[in-house]
């Protein structure tokens, strides 16, 4: 027999009652379907750590759209920190990883890409592009320049890779040049190998055993070396990537001919240090009118034009059998062990700063290239390019783009094999041929560990 209970509700209680009822309908905080970021404010603003590379002009560029974004988005605060240089940004992720700390977005450097995928810290980004993630908007990856995006950037070697990252600051190298000087001597910006060496010796200028003014000046390094390399129609690895090229001929003749430039014809300026310290030690030469000629990345345009005391040329790199140029610079990149409302957020971010508007402005800004062909093609960016056409040369010059193999070994051949060896014909007298042999016996010991 069951005891028949009745409660009796006090006005108190009615009021507790009606409470919870209310909220069963509405949906209670964390309960239910979940707001995505831009949904709207019921799922409270969202924070993104956002590591990048940047010093001076390009990071005021830098925090500048990460403030505009902030200030359009007011559900999502992108927390933006400076991580010192690529090399630098790159470790400090790596070693972030292991502890699931770290950022949720940053921009890596393309040759480590492969590496990090393989290791399964990038979030795959198809879903996200193709609209697939709720709260996302979908992109138009046909509107991103060819020979800037993933795609373009890699040779995949046959395999099918996921897109894992959105190209932001890019790159080529090309050949800045000081107008005046070269007027006063009548002459061109080289258009190959050989004319380099012509150029570059009526330029160089010379007071007894002092040189004055060098007709040339780069550093002896990865990125220049592989621009070489192709255009001496060489290749990095074979078309399987199982095995290293880069010690057969052409990249033999490559180094050779940067290497004989500095001892024999002495009209090139090796200039001293390491990565991008020896870059800089070049640009100051240049902006110093104590080298005529250099060969550094296009996203430097911005920072000479307003330093520079004379005028800024600038022109393609020179070709031997080809010519040849590879892109540089960062992509953005999502990291996999991430909160899922945190990772949409990084991709409203990272979509946000592809948009024609604020690739534009960055490029305008800083002299990298705008990523996407509706930014290239506007009207305002025609103009800019009619008013400034130094700027035009490196999107003119990625007709002649090669890529980067989509190796995980890529960034350690690049970066314990081959640069730190470059040099050493230059500053060891060591040969050539025989210091990139050994270099590719190394790469491909380093190749067969990933079979």
């Amino acid at each position: 027999m069951h005891k028949d209970v009745r409660t009796t509700i006090t006005p108190g209680r009615l009021m507790a009652l009606l409470a919870v009822t209310a909220l069963l309908l509405t949906g209670a905080p964390g309960c239910g379907k979940k707001s995505a970021p831009g949904d709207g404010a019921e799922a409270g603003p969202v924070t993104v750590d956002f590591w990048y590379s940047y010093g001076g002009r390009n990071r005021e560029v830098t925090e500048e759209l990460i403030k505009r974004f902030n200030d359009s988005h007011p559900d999502i605060t992108i927390n933006g920190t400076f991580q010192g240089d690529y090399f630098e940004n790159l470790s400090k992720v790596r070693m972030a990883s292991r502890t699931k700390r770290g950022p949720v977005a940053t921009h890596i450097i393309g040759e480590a890409i492969p590496q990090l995928h393989e290791a399964g810290l990038l979030e795959d980004l198809d879903p996200y592009a193709d609209g697939q993630v709720e709260g996302v908007e979908k992109l138009d990856r046909a509107d991103f320049i060819p020979g800037l995006s993933q795609e373009g950037y890699f040779d995949t070697l046959g395999k099918k890779v996921p897109l894992v990252s959105l190209p932001f600051n890019r790159s080529t190298p090309i050949v800045y040049y000081n107008v005046k000087m070269f007027k006063d001597a009548g002459l061109e910006p080289p258009k190959t190998w050989e004319e380099l060496v012509a150029v570059s010796k009526q330029l160089t200028v010379r007071e007894g055993d002092e040189t004055k003014v060098w007709g040339f000046e780069v550093a002896i390094d990865w990125w220049f070396w592989y621009a070489m390399l192709h255009q001496a129609g060489g290749s990095l690895l074979n078309q399987t990537g199982d095995k290293a090229r880069f010690a057969e001929e052409p990249g033999i003749k490559a180094l050779d001919h940067l290497v004989r430039m500095v001892k024999e014809h002495k009209s090139m300026k090796h200039p001293p240090g390491r990565d991008y310290n020896a870059w800089e030690v070049a640009n100051t030469d240049f902006l110093n009118q104590k080298v005529a000629m250099i060969w550094t990345s296009t996203a430097y345009l911005k920072y000479f034009k307003l330093n520079a005391k004379f005028e800024v040329g600038t022109a393609f790199l020179p070709k031997q059998v080809k010519r040849a140029v590879p892109t540089g610079g960062t992509f953005f990149v999502i990291m996999k062990n991430k909160p899922e409302a945190e990772k949409r957020a990084a991709w409203t971010f990272i979509r946000w700063m592809s948009e024609p508007d604020q690739t534009a402005y960055w490029s305008r800004e800083t002299g990298y290239m705008p990523v996407r062909r509706s930014a290239l093609e506007s009207e305002e960016m025609k103009a800019f390019y009619k008013e400034n056409p130094e700027y035009r040369t490196t999107i003119d010059q990625l007709e002649h783009s090669v890529p980067f193999p989509f190796s995980p070994k890529l960034v350690e051949i690049q970066r314990k094999i081959l640069k730190p060896v470059l040099e050493r014909p230059v500053v060891e007298d060591a040969d050539v041929a025989e210091v990139l042999k050994k270099a590719a016996e190394e790469a491909n010991k380093l190749l067969a560990s990933d079979r």
